[in-house]
């Protein structure tokens, strides 16, 4: 019996503007001087590298050690020196990127309909953030963080999606299997790319990416699909 679900935070649980945020989210990294703290001539391009590395990280560390480290290995600005910068930008000007996103209350009965079952719940937000940036968007999707038995940050995980074995370190740190888990996502490639290994999945089509005629079998609808999908599921 599957007992368990991961879900996917932007363009899942919480609609957004794709474009529209990583306008204002690097608008604000800008304005912070992040960039400019990492070098004046090319601290943009050794932050996209390390964006990059976390994204191809094969679990040698944490993601957030191979961002700090790649920033470093480019600029030799360390990780003492750019946290408490990032720190000031998430706590303020990241706010501004919520103007990208809203709340579906559908969401929020999905989840209320699934922990009243009994159902365990995971984040599986691709981690690239550190915890103040994700807890917030949880926030925004008018979640709470304790709503989560588990979720993923880039401090804690040392894979990213759609490599299989982002997932597979979260079944191991919870003792799941694959076959126990449903994954509920909008991306045709780094969310269902988990139906490969034996979860069943969910395709939220209201804020899709990808081709969907790449897409492996599964179940696909809107936030309403969804809310009916829990309903239909039997108690644990």
């Amino acid at each position: 019996m599957r007992t368990t679900f991961f879900f996917d935070l932007d363009g899942t649980l919480l609609p957004l503007h794709m474009d529209l945020f990583l306008k204002l989210y690097y608008g604000g990294i800008k304005k912070s001087g992040i960039f400019d703290t990492i070098s004046e001539e090319k601290g943009s391009e050794i932050f996209e590298k390390a964006i990059i590395a976390m994204l191809g990280n094969d679990g040698r560390a944490s993601n957030r050690e191979v961002f700090f480290e790649t920033v470093e290995s480019f600029s030799g600005v360390g990780e003492k020196t750019l946290t408490p910068i990032m720190n000031a930008f998430y706590e303020n000007e990241f706010i501004k990127a919520r103007q990208s996103t809203r709340t579906s209350k559908r969401v929020g009965l999905v989840i209320k309909e699934l922990k009243k079952k009994g159902y365990r719940l995971v984040l599986a937000t691709n981690p690239l953030f550190p915890r103040i940036a994700t807890d917030q968007r949880i926030e925004w999707a008018g979640l709470r963080r304790e709503d989560f038995e588990y979720v993923s940050y880039y401090d804690n995980s040392s894979f990213c999606k759609p490599n299989p074995e982002y997932f597979k370190e979260i079944l191991n740190h919870l003792s799941l299997r694959a076959d126990e888990c449903y994954i509920v996502g909008n991306d045709v490639r780094d969310d269902m790319s988990a139906v490969a290994l034996g979860f069943s999945g969910f395709l939220v089509l209201e804020h899709i990416i990808g081709d969907i005629k790449k897409v492996p079998e599964c179940v696909q609808g809107d936030y309403s699909d969804l809310l009916e999908f829990a309903a239909s599921l039997p108690q644990i």
